[in-house]
């Protein structure tokens, strides 16, 4: 069963002219029919790498000529002044690398392509959704007549309030892929599998039958579904998340394992039993979290419970040596410490600040 609703994208969000139909199709017609003289090769940049600005001039022109359009998706974004934009990936449009000034995150529904991502190769399947943050070079190339892929541009501060917002206590997750997406400008992508997740694409739907629309409110509707969208992938795959290791080095495909159960044992668990409970030997375990977090596991144990102390001084009336205590701190004046340096006011400030708003 595919997770998709095919007549739903069969409308163009962007291309088509009014009273022109199908014109998404017509391009990737014509650009198949190209791909027999190279112009839409999967490897065009990688190949003639030194002609990609001839290339790309070149399909402008043509498309300005045959269509009367701009194939490229950020100067259509820029112009409609919306907080984001969500548009069908053309077929065989060759892979060239670039990158934009807001995220973007690549759905793909149905089939399977390439993506080309700081120098890295990925095959991409059904059900995948990418998150990309700003300034990440890339390429995508989708060349099967059954592969749909669907392209979200979404301004920062829309994406931070609709995704980091979704994520309302304060978690070592949260923290890390805040971390991953805003500071790791090497790999700062997040691909999450949600596999056929009827869903989660059932509201991808809605959001591009409303960018379609012409109907009033449309861009704090299409905010309101995209924040949905985000609430749903993040709670039904937020275990089905890859992230890439800062460092370029070899990827764990479980890591965000770890994190869940540093944050759920934070109370007493110890290096040696996370180690034994993972099947890793310490020296390894030290340098995955050390990798990933940029931190020590001491140091992201600590974190977690100074975030849960937080949440108890937002949400209880517990008094702050019970909540010291209960977050594995006997010592009252060193919890305070802690705190202050991690959130740069008392504990009893913090309760003040959050419980008056």
């Amino acid at each position: 069963m595919k997770a998709y609703k095919q007549s739903c994208y069969n409308t163009s969000t962007m291309y088509s002219p009014r009273g022109t139909d199908n014109l998404d199709f017509k391009i990737e017609d014509y650009l198949k029919a190209k791909t027999k003289s190279g112009l839409g090769s999967e490897e065009a940049y990688l190949i003639e790498i030194e002609h990609e600005s001839e290339i790309s001039q070149e399909i402008t022109q043509r498309f300005h000529v045959n269509f009367q359009m701009n194939h490229k998706l950020e100067e259509s974004f820029i112009s409609s002044g919306n907080d984001l934009l969500i548009a069908r990936h053309l077929r065989y449009l060759p892979a060239f690398l670039h990158t934009h000034s807001f995220f973007e995150i690549v759905c793909l529904l149905n089939g399977s392509c390439s993506h080309y991502i700081n120098g890295q190769h990925q095959h991409l399947s059904q059900g995948d959704v990418l998150i990309m943050a700003p300034g990440t070079m890339h390429a995508i190339h989708a060349a099967d007549d059954d592969s749909l892929v669907i392209n979200i541009l979404i301004r920062s501060s829309t994406f931070h309030s609709a995704f980091f917002n979704t994520l309302t206590n304060k978690t070592i997750l949260g923290d890390f892929f805040q971390k991953t997406l805003y500071r790791n400008k090497e790999h700062s992508y997040l691909l999450f599998h949600a596999g056929n997740d009827d869903s989660l694409f059932r509201i991808l739907e809605y959001l591009y039958l409303e960018e379609c629309s012409e109907k009033r409110y449309k861009n704090a509707v299409k905010n309101q579904i995209a924040e949905l969208f985000f609430s749903i992938l993040l709670r039904n795959h937020e275990k089905d998340v890859f992230i890439p290791n800062p460092t370029g080095e070899n990827d764990e495909p479980d890591f965000v394992f770890l994190l869940k159960y540093m944050e759920s044992h934070y109370q007493n668990t110890s290096l040696k039993e996370m180690a034994d409970f993972f099947h890793y030997s310490e020296r390894h375990l030290i340098r995955l979290i050390q990798d990933y977090t940029g931190m020590s596991f001491s140091k992201n144990i600590q974190q977690i419970r100074l975030n849960q102390a937080a949440a108890l001084l937002e949400e209880t009336d517990l008094p702050v040596s019970e909540i010291s205590a209960q977050i594995g701190y006997s010592n009252v004046s060193h919890f305070r410490k802690l705190f202050m340096e991690r959130f740069s006011v008392s504990p009893h400030d913090f309760r003040q600040a959050h419980q008056c708003r």
